[in-house]
């Protein structure tokens, strides 16, 4: 949340633009280098779920290292920063640290972060996807601002079809991606209970006026501009990140049966 043939294609590829002050400044106002930390943590535990389902167990060291690699937080984190320097308005980057350097934006993003880390602990993270307030009006609402649904969606399934065009390209075997359709249809699903989760955790501290405010500022021209560039940016490092993944296990899969 890219969440693009030879080993160096494994690696994301190095952005032309360097992180500006501002944009910097407002990539670690956001919370986003620990957000990337619980997210690469995720990424490489989910690794192991990978090794197990597709390549029978036996993708070793070789695999545990590439994930890894490609998950690898600091590179990440430069992605990310390069992405924001390259394409948010440093004017639109300037207003929006008014908000997230104020009182009610660090608390925020201070809560968003601890719920994330909390949501890595599986009970935790089941708790939170049925707390009374996941299903809250408050939240329906925060998500249809944002559109996190459906924006969360599309990057997870185009992660999915990176990832089979990667094994395509190194496997000789015919490994046919699921039915879009149906997997978006279930990916959709996971994905709504987990934000709802995530965001019932992260605000149930906070009053329905810091909610209300954080709402508001999420549907304001600058915090649009902002969450456009946030979301490409994690869309296409997820991407090349799942097609770097396809293209290692395509590597090892001639030796397991499917």
């Amino acid at each position: 949340m890219t969440l693009r043939a030879a080993l160096s294609a494994l690696a994301f590829s190095a952005s032309a633009a360097l992180a500006s002050p501002q944009t910097d400044q407002l990539v670690d106002a956001m919370g986003i280098p620990a957000l990337i930390a619980a997210f690469s943590a995720d990424g490489i535990e989910n690794g192991t779920a990978v090794d197990k389902g597709i390549l029978n167990g036996q993708g070793g060291n070789v695999w545990a290292e590439t994930v890894r690699r490609l998950y690898d937080p600091v590179r990440l984190e430069e992605e990310i920063r390069g992405a924001f320097a390259e394409n948010l308005d440093e004017q639109v980057a300037a207003q929006a640290l008014l908000f997230f350097e104020s009182d009610v934006g660090v608390q925020i993003i201070d809560l968003e972060v601890q719920a994330r880390q909390a949501m890595l602990n599986p009970e935790l993270e089941a708790a939170a996807k049925t707390a009374p307030s996941a299903n809250s009006a408050t939240i329906t609402e925060f998500l249809e601002v944002r559109d996190l649904v459906e924006r969360n969606t599309d990057a997870a399934m185009t992660a999915q079809t990176a990832f089979f065009a990667g094994i395509a390209e190194t496997s000789p075997q015919i490994v046919p991606p699921p039915e879009t359709e149906e997997q978006r249809a279930l990916m959709q699903a996971e994905t709504e209970r987990w934000l709802r989760g995530y965001y019932a955790l992260a605000q149930s501290p906070l009053s329905e006026d810091d909610v209300a405010i954080y709402t508001a500022f999420w549907n304001t021209e600058v915090a649009m501009a902002l969450d456009d560039v946030l979301f490409e940016a994690f869309a296409n490092s997820y991407a090349t990140l799942s097609f770097g993944l396809g293209q290692a296990a395509g590597r090892l899969l001639p030796q397991n049966d499917l």
